[in-house]
């Protein structure tokens, strides 16, 4: 005999008593029925449930897709993308592409020809947009690019008009919000 076994130790072996089952039976029952009512204390059950499915219903699209879709939506002022032609003005100064500005608190970034090169600069009061970027050449003079703008409104819609100058190449820059 083992000194930790009780079983043994006592000369009883534990036996289950059948005669508790009924009696936790209907326990339980009484139990279940204060939590699941039958359906005729639930007069609002179905209402509920059609205005849950309802609910779900007019969620058709991913409600926060809004959010995750990477845009920034502007509580005041020009912050967020905006995307549109860089065209040449001047001859001989490359083919017109595409431009991407990100606009932040009081800073923007503007990328004029896909990732080439991108300008950083701060934006006035007034709108204003004013940035420039110096690119070193190895063994010359270090090129600047430089950006003015400005945020126009016309006709309830937003844009940002500018001139990019480098060298002597100008640009005319277009962009909307995206």
């Amino acid at each position: 005999m083992r000194e930790g076994d009780r079983t043994e130790r006592n000369g009883l072996a534990p036996r289950p008593d059948l005669a508790i089952i009924p009696i936790l039976i209907q326990e339980i029952g009484v139990f279940s029925q204060a939590l699941f009512p039958s359906r005729g204390n639930l007069s609002l059950g179905r209402e509920v449930a059609i205005a849950c499915l309802l609910s779900l219903a007019a969620c058709a699209g991913d409600p926060g897709e809004r959010l995750q879709s990477g845009r920034v939506l502007p509580l005041a002022g020009p912050e967020g993308r905006w995307v549109g032609p860089v065209t040449p003005v001047d001859p001989d100064c490359g083919l017109q592409t595409t431009g991407l500005m990100s606009i932040g608190d009081s800073t923007f970034a503007f990328d004029p020809f896909q990732s080439t090169a991108v300008l950083s600069g701060k934006i006035g009061p007034t709108g204003d947009l004013q940035g420039e970027a110096v690119r070193p050449v190895h063994g010359n003079k270090p090129v600047t690019m430089g950006f003015l703008g400005r945020v126009q409104q016309s006709e309830g819609l937003e844009r940002i008009g500018g001139t990019l100058t480098s060298g002597r190449c100008h640009w005319s820059v277009t962009l909307r919000r995206t």
